[in-house]
This record gives C-alpha cells, sequence and structure tokens, in this order.
C-alpha cells in the first residue's frame, strides 16, 4: 500500500511499513516460489508434461539438455538480481546526493520497484526449484516439459521487466521528473477545510501524545463516527508532519470522551518524517531539493527554478484552504474538528520562508519566486480569492526582494530584482 494520501490511523500507519520496504514483497516471493514451483511440477507429472510431449510442443531435443537449460536459467536469474541491486545502489547514492535523501522512501513506495525486486527474486528461487527435480539421465519422456515451459515464459517475463525497471532507474535520475510529480501530489488537498470562528471556551480534558515522534495522519472520518454522540468540540494540537514529544497534549476536548484508546488509534504517530505526512511533507521536500541544488557543491539553480514552479502551481491549488486572521481551520465535514495549522499558511508559511533564505544568494532564483508570486496573486485575484492571501503573497514577495537584494552583489542584479518587484506591484495597482 503505497501513501497515495494522507494516512488514516495506526493501522494504516503499520501497513505501511510493512509493505513499503524493500523486503516485504521479496519475501512472500521466497516463500511463494517453492509453493508454485511444487505446484507447477505436480501438474506436470499428473499430465502436463506428457499432454506436451505427445504434441511435439517441447523445449528439448535431448535427456540432459534440460539440466544445461534449467542451470544456464538459473545463472542468467542470479546475475539479472545482481545487476539490479547492483545499479538500484548506485542510482540511489547518486540520486540522493543531489536531491536529497527522503526521495529515497518516496522512490520505496513506487510499486514498480517493489515489484521489480520480487519479480527477480522469485524466478531465481522457482528455477532453483525446477533445477532440483531434474533428472539428466531420464528418458526425453519422463522430462519435466510443462515446468521448463513455465521456466521458459517466466524467464522472457523476467528480461522484459529488468529492462523496464532500469529504464525507471534511468528516469529516477531526471530530476525534473521527481518535482514535477511532487508539485502534482502538493497541489491535491489531503483534508478538506474551512474557516470558523475558534472555540472560546475552556478545553477541560487533554489526551496525551504516547509517544516521541512525528504525527503522519490522523483518521478524521472514523473519528467522526465514533464521537458521533460526543458533544462538545475537539481540537487537534499537532498537524501531520509536527513533532510531538511524550506527553504533550495532542487532543484537546471541551467534555472529557468516554474512552480515548479509539482516539489514539487515529492518530498516526511514527519516528520520522515521511510521505505518508501528505501536502506537508511533499511541500517541504520541494523546498530541500531546491534548498539543496542550491548549495556550492551542487549549484543546480535550474533545479531550484523548476521547485518554484512547481510549488506556485502547489499553493494555487491549495487557494481554499486559505484562514484569515482570528479565525481557525476546522474540518469540513464536521466542524467540531478544529485543525490548526492544517490551513493554507500552516502548509505554506514556513516552507516559503526557508526557500526565501535559501535563494537569496541567487538573484535568478529569487527573480523567480517574485515572478511567480505576482502571477500566483494576478491568477487567484480574479476567482473571488480572500484579500488577505492576495496580501500574503504580496508580503512574500516584498520580503523575498528585500532579502535579495540586501545579498546581491552587483548593480545589476539588484536592478534586475528592483525590476521583478515592480512588475509585482504594477499588478497589484491593475487589481485596485
Amino acid at each position: 500500500m503505497a501513501a497515495k494520501g494522507p494516512l488514516r490511523g495506526i493501522s494504516q500507519y503499520v501497513i505501511h511499513r510493512l509493505v513499503a520496504n524493500y523486503w516485504s514483497l521479496p519475501l512472500i516471493a521466497v516463500f511463494g516460489a517453492p509453493l508454485l514451483g511444487a505446484a507447477v511440477l505436480w501438474t506436470d507429472r499428473a499430465f502436463a508434461g506428457e499432454w506436451l510431449f505427445e504434441r511435439g510442443v517441447t523445449l528439448l531435443v535431448a535427456g540432459d539438455a534440460a539440466q544445461d537449460l534449467a542451470i544456464a536459467i538459473v545463472g542468467v536469474n542470479a546475475a539479472l538480481l545482481t545487476l539490479y541491486w547492483s545499479v538500484t545502489l548506485i542510482v540511489l547514492t547518486l540520486a540522493t546526493a543531489n536531491l536529497g535523501v527522503r526521495l529515497v522512501d518516496r522512490w520505496l513506495d513506487k510499486v514498480l520497484t517493489r515489484v521489480s525486486v520480487a519479480g527477480l527474486t522469485f524466478c531465481l528461487v522457482f528455477s532453483i526449484v525446477v533445477l532440483s527435480r531434474i533428472d539428466p539421465e531420464a528418458s526425453l519422456a519422463e522430462l519435466p516439459h510443462f515446468a521448463l515451459a513455465v521456466l521458459f515464459a517466466l524467464e522472457l517475463v523476467n528480461i522484459a521487466m529488468l529492462g523496464v525497471a532500469i529504464h525507471d532507474l534511468g528516469r529516477t535520475m531526471f530530476v525534473d521528473r521527481s518535482i514535477a510529480h511532487l508539485g502534482t501530489e502538493a497541489s491535491s488537498i489531503a483534508i478538506p477545510v474551512v474557516a470558523a470562528a475558534p472555540f472560546a471556551g475552556e478545553w477541560r480534558f487533554a489526551l496525551p501524545a504516547p509517544r516521541e515522534g512525528y504525527v503522519e495522519g490522523m483518521d478524521l472520518e472514523r473519528l467522526r463516527k465514533r464521537l458521533a454522540t460526543h458533544e462538545g468540540q475537539v481540537r487537534f494540537c499537532a498537524a501531520p508532519g509536527q513533532h510531538v514529544l511524550k506527553g504533550e497534549p495532542l487532543v484537546q476536548f471541551e467534555y472529557e470522551p468516554r474512552k480515548t484508546k479509539p482516539v489514539l488509534r487515529t492518530v498516526a504517530i511514527g519516528d520520522f518524517r515521511s510521505s505518508v505526512q501528505s501536502t506537508v511533507y511533499q511541500v517541504r521536500l520541494l523546498v530541500e531539493v531546491a534548498s539543496r541544488a542550491l548549495s556550492p557543491g551542487i549549484n543546480d539553480f535550474y533545479t531550484a527554478l523548476a521547485c518554484a514552479d512547481q510549488l506556485a502551481a502547489a499553493m494555487a491549488g491549495h487557494a481554499q484552504t486559505w484562514v484569515d486572521d482570528g479565525l481557525v481551520a476546522v474540518y469540513e465535514h464536521d466542524p467540531r474538528f478544529e485543525l490548526p495549522g492544517q490551513d493554507f499558511r500552516g502548509l505554506f508559511e514556513g516552507p516559503l520562508k526557508a526557500f526565501r533564505q535559501a535563494a537569496a544568494d541567487y538573484p535568478s532564483v529569487s527573480i523567480r519566486i517574485i515572478e511567480n508570486l505576482a502571477r500566483l496573486r494576478t491568477l487567484l485575484a480574479g476567482q473571488d480569492c480572500p484579500g488577505a492571501l492576495l496580501e500574503f503573497f504580496q508580503t512574500c514577495a516584498a520580503e523575498m526582494h528585500a532579502h535579495a537584494r540586501a545579498n546581491a552583489e552587483h548593480d545589476s542584479d539588484r536592478a534586475d530584482i528592483d525590476r521583478a518587484f515592480d512588475k509585482c506591484l504594477l499588478a497589484v495597482a491593475g487589481e485596485a
């Protein structure tokens, strides 16, 4: 179960950790290959081998060729598995060095990666099982023709899958693909929220975090059903991606619930940040890739420009989650649930500041960020966007302008930065 959105509770978190890794599917393949091999050999002895031999559908012309064929396939499978692991290690080493180690977790989430490793492992074990049951001194009629045919067919599929997997590994190194995927995922709203007046009463009960870690996700829909008869407001103190200490308030209630364990089961806490945190992780990962690209050791400002563009696309997709000052985000399907930090500002304000700090020494990147903020303001101004959000874009552009201008070393760079910001001001004047 690769994560396609925020995890909903502890059960999905446990399933994800068991599935989104290198070892789970190959482990199933290791234990499943002997079972399937035994079934194929039994089918061969029962009727399939004789049926193929009588009709001349066989790969062999001599008895000893069967063992040679099986030995060759076992050797090829071992070589293919070794090749894939070697190329994987090389690609991941290069990719993480240039893009960031957290992309590894996203890459492990890909179904093709896990299927490729499992397929190579399965074919190797299956071929060994078939080889162990071949008698080189048996007559041609007594050989396992059906099993060898299945083995040969699996080998063709294995080689084809290896080509697809190696191609995918190569594309992993193409940074713009990863950035585009991140931008597409980040632009979708994981948890629908609306603005509401915050609860003004007293929070009478606070449910503490059972452990230290990062909030991975919360199953709000399940909790809504659990608390269908519960009266009063509920406040989730920590948003997905936020770090909590053991004993810190995790969920606050206006009235103490009858049972707290069902509530804890709806909030997953993990040891580290991961892609299952959905939008907040994807946005921060875009900024991390950009910051790493702008480091002196890499100095790849074109990658940072691509990240700036995708971040703008993500912000455009979340415009409706803006919450004005004095209000709080609440769950759209149950306004009793207050979700501070899960609105537009909570998702993008911190990452935008980090991006500004990383890009301040790069006038071309700073200019692109300013231009994108101006484009966002112009785009959303015609869509009945809240005025406070437009002012937020303007404030971010002004901060980027001031920071980049202070760090610019040449008068021409400062002039370019000023011109970009002047265009942003003209866009504001045009709205007026």
